[in-house]
């Protein structure tokens, strides 16, 4: 009797989660339109629509992080570093989550250098950065402050809000060995993002120097703060 062969069930999931992204974009697209038509911010089908897009980021954004880890894990993805305009990449990952602020009435500001250019993997950091953003959109009171600049050779690019801030068990410092020891499933907030982060960070090797993030409440008003350093 023949044995069945193998099934590679990592590799299904894997391409799983690239359909279901993609369906999920798809999605997206067509509610960014709708609440673009939507006159009135008041309007309950506008808030509906704004809860939908606000959870289908954050679906994709979790599914982004999934699928980058197992990638990664398999050795399947090598990382892409290029020069690019941080001003520039900063200010696109803003206008992405324009319409969700506009209906909440969220004041972002982005403070950069418009010469700043950095080396970076373009996809990777993205997804970092738009994680984050629409953490601070649910979080915060009405802020949200985007800023980069050059400290000790890193770029830092620094995410504050003017919300509660992290709980305890969120903060990370660079002497952490790494977050992947408080990502829990019992919980709601598993700190996938985090460890998501954490590791595109790593990615970022210069002279000898790995990139790194921290998490601190020395936001807005006592708010959270995300900085992604970059060497």
């Amino acid at each position: 009797m023949s044995q069945a062969p193998e099934f590679d069930y990592k590799a299904l999931l894997a391409s799983s989660i690239h359909e279901v992204k993609n369906s999920l974009n798809m999605l997206l697209n067509s509610v960014d339109q709708a609440m673009l038509s939507a006159a009135e911010l008041d309007n309950p089908v506008t808030q509906h629509l704004l809860q939908i897009q606000y959870e289908g980021k954050k679906v994709n954004d979790d599914l982004v992080g999934l699928l980058a880890i197992y990638r990664i894990d398999n050795q399947q993805y090598s990382i892409n570093i290029d020069e690019y305009s941080v001003f520039d990449f900063l200010q696109e990952n803003l206008q992405q989550h324009e319409i969700m602020m506009q209906h909440r009435a969220i004041t972002p500001s982005l403070n950069c250098d418009e010469a700043l250019n950095w080396y970076f993997d373009r996809d990777l950091t993205k997804g970092v950065i738009s994680n984050v953003i629409n953490n601070l959109y649910k979080y915060t009171k009405d802020i949200i402050d985007i800023s980069a600049t050059v400290e000790d050779h890193y770029l830092v690019i620094r995410l504050k809000d003017n919300g509660p801030g992290y709980p305890e068990d969120m903060i990370i410092t660079h002497d952490d060995e790494g977050y992947q020891k408080n990502i829990c499933f019992d919980r709601a907030n598993t700190g996938l993002g985090l460890y998501f982060s954490e590791l595109v960070a790593e990615l970022h090797k210069n002279k000898g120097r790995s990139g790194f993030i921290t998490t601190t409440n020395d936001g807005i008003d006592g708010g959270g703060q995300f900085s992604l350093y970059l060497p």
